[in-house]
């Protein structure tokens, strides 16, 4: 049986979002056919690596040989921090000599990396020495701007595009963010491939849907589910809301947190129809969204993906989304289902569009949502996996 490392900087039980969840996904699916080990980066600092196991997969958590841990995010306000532990990561020596030495000792057939901060581009090059082939996945666009400080991203995207030039394949979570980076100039001598994220199969989903009755003719109940930060776009969603009467916008869910809900609070005040109901735990997702007629992803920039799409389609809810990022690519019907970014009236026609459907079209609506995320389905994921790790480990890269 081949034996494939899979590198990224968090693995559960340390998860910030859903980069984190696709890559234990992926993990576990692959191992139907492969070995499968991990190696991230862990929250200690005593220069030892640590072992665990974590849903029998062998998990290699390298100390974090840095200024903080890469998912300490309190640590990472300050600017001088910030830009400190990112000039140390381009090329982590410490990280190097430890990945190094794992990779010497249990010799997999293929490295397939998914996010790299806090591991580095060091791991390209010790495969690379070792004639290791490597996949890629970008999940984010952190090889291109890992974060907001424009010269800093300018000087780290030279390292970045230039290592990888050495990768075997890359993998784009979209189509959009695949061709976000070979656009620049990145793995220009990869082979190139779009595998989109899968959720995975809920009983309790399922079930959700089962029991999901379509709203006719009262007024609806509309969900977000997201990060509140500028990006989002919450804002241009509680503004269409607020203009549509309570005949036809009975409620607005969000659920979430971030930087902006206070200034987003305010915002809504004069509508107590809006309602901030926070962080909700990952469980609580499904029966959430199954709760609401609609979702809406407002979005301003280019999401690689959009999970929430999927989930929600799982419990058989409609989504309306920002015509942006990869969402187009997995929208059950993009020309209907989509709208114009940082516009509310665009959102404001979307929700009107959905209220005035007839019984049947609903229902045709909530069938479609459900069976589109069968889709999205473990078999889908490891059969394209299966196809590129095999040419790559039979020819060596």
């Amino acid at each position: 049986m081949a034996k494939v490392l899979i590198a990224h900087s968090l693995y559960p039980p340390n998860i910030i979002g859903g980069a984190e969840v696709s890559t234990q996904i992926l993990a576990q699916t692959l191992r139907r056919r492969y070995e499968v080990q991990v190696v991230t980066v862990g929250r200690h600092n005593d220069r030892k690596v640590q072992l665990d196991r974590v849903n029998g997969i062998d998990v290699f958590r390298l100390p974090y040989n840095n200024q903080y841990w890469v998912g300490d995010i309190e640590r990472q306000s300050s600017v001088a921090s910030k830009v400190m532990w990112r000039i140390q990561d381009i090329f982590n020596l410490r990280q190097y000599r430890h990945i190094k030495e794992i990779l010497v000792r249990e010799r997999p057939d293929l490295v397939h990396t998914q996010n790299l901060p806090g591991i580095s581009l060091a791991i390209w090059r010790a495969a690379r020495e070792l004639n290791i082939p490597v996949v890629h996945t970008l999940r984010d666009y952190s090889l291109i701007e890992p974060i907001g400080i424009s010269v800093y991203s300018k000087i780290y995207r030279v390292f970045s595009r230039k290592s990888s030039q050495t990768i075997s394949s890359v993998i784009g979570i979209s189509g959009h963010i695949l061709g976000t980076h070979t656009g620049l100039g990145f793995f220009e001598g990869s082979s190139k491939h779009v595998v989109h994220n899968i959720v995975e199969n809920d009983a309790d989903a399922a079930e959700l849907y089962e029991q999901k009755k379509v709203n006719v003719n009262g007024p609806l109940h509309i969900g977000y589910f997201g990060q509140l930060t500028e990006v989002k776009g919450v804002q241009y969603l509680i503004e269409a809301f607020k203009e549509l009467g309570p005949d036809i916008a009975g409620q607005l869910h969000i659920f979430g947190e971030g930087p902006l809900l206070s200034s987003l609070q305010q915002s809504a005040a004069s509508d107590n129809r809006i309602k901030f109901e926070g962080k909700i735990a990952k469980t609580e997702i499904a029966r959430q969204m199954a709760a609401m007629d609609l979702v809406i992803v407002p979005s301003i920039w280019g999401e690689p993906f959009g999970r929430v799409v999927i989930e929600s389609y799982q419990v058989g809810t409609p989504v309306y989304a920002s015509r942006v990022g990869g969402m187009v690519e997995i929208l059950l019907d993009a020309d209907d289902f989509s709208f114009d970014r940082q516009s509310s009236e665009a959102i404001k026609q979307s929700i009107l569009r959905y209220f005035h459907l007839s019984e049947e079209q609903k229902e045709k609506i909530k069938e479609r949502c459900y069976d589109h995320s069968q889709t999205f389905n473990e078999s889908y994921l490891l059969s394209n996996h299966v196809n590129i790790y095999d040419k790559l480990i039979r020819h060596g890269g």
